[in-house]
Order: structure tokens, then sequence, then C-alpha cells
């Protein structure tokens, strides 16, 4: 029923059409009618939210509103909206109908805009679509906005296959959407689960073959992918996510880790944004993985005299002779990527904490 649902009423000229037997409405709506309208239109099929002028965008369409609005349509591709139904209203206007999983799935930043700086100088093309089926509207969203990592992050998040992360890690601010601004995204969370990967035939963890740690470290943006299309599952790592992730914060964050950094390689791209960068961190957390075992039910789990602080404290009492080995092959010439991606290095990593237990 109608009253059941949200509506939003627009001073629009919109009109119908019909193709393949599917009715959609099309037209253009000004500037002026998108800052009168009283209600604003949902936004819960776009993989974007609003993300003010921190979206470049943002601040090229505020300029054509102040000095050629009359432009802003020829420079705009519109807003498409999914809805549920609509009604034309004696007085021009129509009232549209949405449902909890309707709203805008393009244009919510030209919305917004618009709704904030639009006049009657300023027009932008609408399109309305009715009844698009649940099961297409994700991948719709998600083909319309952002760049392939985006979307593949996007696509999960709307999907709702981030949950049981989040049950996981429920005070840890992680960026599961593009306009979150965490410096932990869901793509890094998801490829440290990823080195815990099983070999279910012989209940061994896959990436201790150096030739499979390699491509899969080249693999980030396809991790996700594999996890949202279901072909990857990593929800066996719930047990140990917690400890996996708290290690990764706290030793790429260490002081006297990165002092070592600093003071011993030559190279900057040992440290990103002031942290240990990841390529040599998941050969570090592959290290560990001695401190690990499979059980029956496959869900990995640390070892009964292991736990995270332990982990903890044998990576930074190795690490001094962790950049002696990396300084030895940069004196060789390689570089970050080289040394990270192509020499075995977590294999010396993982000898040098097995050593440094013996003693």
């Amino acid at each position: 029923m109608k009253d059941e649902l949200t509506n939003v009423t627009i001073d629009a000229d919109l009109r119908e059409y019909m193709v393949n037997g599917e009715k959609f409405l099309l037209g253009i709506v000004s500037g002026r009618a998108l800052k009168e309208i009283k209600r604003d239109i949902p936004n819960k099929p776009n993989t974007r939210e609003y993300m003010g002028k921190k979206n470049k965008n943002v601040s090229e369409m505020i300029g054509t509103l102040r000095y050629k609005p009359e432009f802003f349509m020829h420079k705009n591709n519109g807003i498409q909206i999914n809805a549920t139904s609509y009604v034309k209203n004696d007085d021009g206007t129509t009232t549209i109908f949405f449902n909890d999983r309707n709203g805008t799935y393009n244009g919510n930043h030209t919305k917004n805009v618009l709704s904030k700086y639009g006049n009657e100088k300023s027009h932008v093309n609408i399109a309305v679509y009715f009844n698009v089926p649940e099961e297409e509207i994700v991948d719709i969203t998600v083909s319309k906005n952002s760049s392939a990592p985006t979307q593949e992050i996007s696509r999960g998040e709307k999907l709702g296959h981030y949950d049981w992360v989040k049950e996981c890690l429920p005070n840890y601010q992680i960026k599961y959407k593009e306009s979150d601004e965490f410096d932990l995204d869901i793509a890094t969370v998801l490829h440290i689960a990823g080195i815990y990967q099983i070999d279910k035939d012989h209940y061994t963890f896959l990436n201790d073959n150096f030739k499979k740690f390699q491509s899969f470290l080249r693999s980030k943006g396809n991790i996700v992918k594999k996890f949202n299309d279901g072909k990857l599952d990593l929800k066996k790592t719930r047990y140990i996510l917690k400890d996996v992730i708290d290690f990764y914060e706290s030793i790429r964050f260490d002081e006297d880790i990165l002092a070592l950094v600093r003071r011993n390689l030559e190279s900057k791209g040992w440290i990103r944004k002031g942290a240990v960068t990841d390529s040599l961190m998941y050969n570090i957390i592959n290290a560990t993985k001695f401190a690990f075992y499979i059980p029956n039910t496959l869900y990995p789990c640390l070892k009964d005299d292991y736990d995270v602080n332990r982990l903890i404290h044998l990576t930074k009492k190795v690490f001094p002779e962790i950049t002696s080995k990396l300084t030895e092959y940069e004196n060789e010439g390689f570089n970050v990527t080289e040394i990270c991606r192509g020499i075995n290095i977590y294999q010396e990593i993982q000898n040098l904490m097995l050593l440094e237990l013996t003693k």
C-alpha cells in the first residue's frame, strides 16, 4: 500500500514511456525544484554516499552552477532513480513512491549539489525506473559508479558480505565503502584473511607454497571479487581475524620497527603513510603461521602456547635481523616490490622467528 511507502513530490516535467513492457519516466528537473523538495530522495541502492567537496566533481559542479548554470545539464549525466510507483498531481507535480530498497542509484552527488546550490537556470535530466529486480540492482549501481576496486568493495557492502567482519571486529574503524575515511579498508582485511586459505584435502595452508603466495600477493583486487562472487571462503578465519588484525596494526605502526626501517633501509617504499608497507606486512603475517593449526572444522586457530602478544614480541625481537636481510637484498640491487614479491622472504623471516624460539 502507498501509505506504507516513502513518497517524494517533485515539480518536474516527467513523461511516461514504455520499453520492453516496462514503464519509466523521463524528464527534466530544475535546481530550484530540487531545493524545494520537502523530503530527500532516498539513496539506498547507491554504492556511493555523498562525499561533499572531497569528491573533486562536486567543486566543479558548484562552479558551473555559480557561473554558468544554464550549461549544467550539458555537462552532467543526470540522476537515475529506482522506485515503486508514482502519481501525477493536479498541480503538475509528480509524487514518487519508494520502498526501503529504492532510491537514487546514479547521480547522488548531482542531486545533493543541486539541492543546495541549484537555481531556476540550472536543470538536469532525470530518469525514474520501476520495479527493477533486486538481484540486478547491486550490479547496476556499481557499473554506474567508481573505479573497479571501489566497485567491488561497494558491491560487497551492498550485498551484506562484510557483516561477518563487522561481527568479528565491531569496534574497529574500517573503510567498508568509498565515503568512509578510515585508513584500514575492507580489501586489506580480506587480503589478510586470505593468507590463511586452506587446502581442504591436505589440511595445510595454501600460501605455505611460495609460488602460490607470490600469486596471492598480486591479487588484492581479485581476492575481493572472488569473495563477493562466493568463490572464496574467508569466513573460516573468524576465530583468528581479530588477533591477526591486531598483530597487523601493532607491527606496522610500531615506532621501534619504523625507526629500524628508516635507519637501515634505503628505499622509501618500505614505509607508506607512516606505516610499514603492506607488501612486507603480508610476508611477516605469512611467516607467523607456524603459530596456527587447522582443526577438523577447517577454522584456523592459534596454538595453545601462542597468543597475539607473544607473536608481536617475537616479531619485534627479530626485526633487527629482518632489516639486515632486507638490506642485503637492497645492496644486490632489488627494490621493495622485487624483494617482497619475487624473493621467498616470508620463509627467511619465519626461520629467524623459529630460531629465536629455540634460544
